[in-house]
């Protein structure tokens, strides 16, 4: 369109219209980026392609719905994640039901421009890992997790987590949180199989009540099935030897673990009210010091933000009016500045700390009916141990009277340690109690 052909000779402006058709096209790419950064800070999904799961609602191109056959699936995957099976398992007993992958899913129901022409059910471990670690699946928008370097190069940057634009329940989950945060605590602390093909069923769950490290696991081939043991990762891998041995042996620690979930099982279905009606009191108790303490702090934090926001309007007329300089006053602001964001997100943190009361009260409900879920617990299993407890603290064994004994503290998950009383007379008033509310009911 320019007339230019190099065999006739270059044109002396060629350098200089080439130079202005950069700008231009780097001039529309600011413009373009500007106005996707308004979209995602509005809530607005900036994601293409709508996560396996979900579909656009025909209604409205910026929301989406629950595309129900394809949600199955992938609550069927955080099943069997909690059940304990890695990112490998689950692609291979997804392919055994020949579950279409989510590529092949869009292809055969027209959710895409592409066609296939074979159906292998060829589950990736990414896949996988992408669909257990997506935020989208409880309902939260998820925008700038990454960008291009330029509009020259569409290589891909990616962002780390703390600079996400998270904007929470804007569309319907398929995943309820609790169950989210199982499955990131689990990927998080993932084992992978002894050599000897051996799975530790407490992978993430065990902790040195000392030092707090994790305990390995320790298995070998000569071992019989009841030497197998767990020990403190800080006893043989520092030279110093900072912390003890903590070693319990497998078989020990699961009997432990198991009866005490009998006895909570058996003490929160007999006496429900009891139970809650003790945590919460003690929880309260403890929150309302906590609170106490933060509400003074929010108060003057809120006050010193407010201060600075009047101090640097006097240095911002005092600048005006010539009684400093400029120098002084960008000095002034900018250390006020620093002050003030730093109080700002002080205060956010200790909002979120004030809401902690109600989050308790969730859930210790939410333990609760998870309780009422088993009838008989007579094995344990991993998704028992992910359902129900958080952490195991074990203590270094003792001999008392002779005989060597060992303390374990199992923390349930959101409702941590449960002493289960033995008092006879406050047992038979929360039985006598329930047996008047079955009555009235």
């Amino acid at each position: 369109m320019d007339n230019i052909d190099t065999d006739k000779g270059l044109n002396d402006f060629l350098p200089i219209q080439d130079w202005f058709n950069e700008m231009h096209a780097k001039n529309t790419s600011q413009k373009v980026r500007a106005v996707f950064k308004n979209k995602g800070n509005s809530g607005i999904p900036l994601t293409i392609n709508v996560p396996y799961g979900y579909k656009k609602d025909p209604l409205d191109k910026n929301k989406w719905i629950i595309d129900e056959p394809a949600a199955e699936i992938v609550r069927r995957i955080y099943d069997l994640c909690i059940q304990g099976y890695g990112t490998h398992q689950i692609c291979n007993i997804l392919k055994q039901e020949k579950v279409p992958t989510p590529k092949e899913y869009k292809a055969i129901n027209s959710l895409c421009n592409y066609h296939i022409s074979e159906i292998k059910y060829c589950w990736q471990d990414r896949s996988i890992y992408d669909i257990l670690f997506r935020q989208e699946y409880i309902g939260d928008t998820v925008n700038f997790k990454g960008t291009t370097k330029s509009f020259k190069d569409k290589s891909k940057i990616y962002f780390p987590k703390e600079q996400w634009k998270i904007f929470k329940n804007t569309h319907e989950p398929i995943i309820d949180r609790e169950t989210w945060d199982t499955v990131q605590r689990i990927r998080e602390n993932r084992q992978r199989p002894t050599k000897i093909g051996k799975i530790n069923i407490f992978s993430g769950h065990l902790f040195c009540k000392d030092c707090g490290s994790k305990l390995y696991y320790c298995t070998s081939r000569g071992y019989k099935e009841n030497r197998h043991f767990y020990r403190c990762s800080k006893y043989k891998n520092t030279s110093s030897k900072s912390c003890t041995s903590h070693t319990i042996r497998e078989h020990i620690l699961k009997e432990l673990v198991l009866e005490n979930i009998k006895q909570v099982l058996s003490y929160i279905r007999s006496y429900e009210d009891l139970f809650i009606k003790q945590k919460l009191e003690t929880s309260l108790e403890e929150q309302k010091k906590i609170d106490s303490t933060n509400k003074k702090l929010l108060s003057q934090y809120e006050k010193r933000i407010k201060d600075i926001d009047n101090l640097i309007q006097h240095i911002y007329e005092d600048n005006i009016s010539g009684k400093i300089t400029d120098e002084r006053f960008t000095t002034l602001s900018l250390n006020y500045e620093k002050e003030q964001k730093e109080l700002k997100s002080k205060v956010k943190e200790l909002a979120n700390m004030l809401d902690t009361t109600k989050q308790q009260e969730l859930d210790l409900t939410s333990f609760v009916s998870k309780v009422k879920q088993y009838t008989e617990i007579s094995e344990l299993t991993p998704e028992i141990i992910n359902e129900l407890i958080s952490k195991i603290y074990v203590y270094q064994s003792e001999k008392v009277n002779g005989k060597p004994t060992q303390q374990i503290d199992i923390y349930y998950n959101g409702v941590g340690i449960i002493n289960i009383p033995l008092n006879e007379y406050e047992l038979e008033n929360a039985f006598q109690e329930s047996i008047k509310k079955i009555k009235t009911a």
